[in-house]
């Protein structure tokens, strides 16, 4: 969606064979910026659900008794924090506790570090 809107932005059709690396290029960004706040707004907001006793803890926390569905399984908001932290879900949960080890971790998120 975002290459989309910046291709729309610079009036660039979808015939014309223009790379994404080029549409980057004349927005004037190394790579794509929205997918990347979302992501480490959702990591600031699990940290935030962790640390505080709040209902939406309580229903994050929860677990549903009965048979699971046919088909693929539905990606869940914490399967997404997982993957986007690559974390252990008890590594997380430890780290999210922690204020500043959390800040860190949502701090480097795009940068490909690896906190410490």
């Amino acid at each position: 969606m975002e290459m989309w809107t910046y291709r729309r932005m610079q009036r660039i059709s979808w015939k014309e064979k223009v790379t994404n690396k080029k549409v980057l290029e004349s927005v004037g960004l190394q790579r794509p910026e929205l997918l990347l706040t979302i992501q480490r707004r959702k990591m600031i907001y699990y940290g935030h659900l962790r640390r505080y006793d709040s209902i939406q803890k309580r229903i994050l926390e929860g677990k549903i008794d009965g048979k699971r569905g046919r088909g693929r399984r539905r990606q869940t908001w914490l399967g997404n924090i997982q993957e986007t932290s690559q974390m252990k879900m008890c590594e997380m949960c430890e780290t999210a506790l922690d204020r500043r080890r959390w800040r860190t971790v949502t701090a480097h998120l795009g940068d490909g570090m690896a906190p410490s």
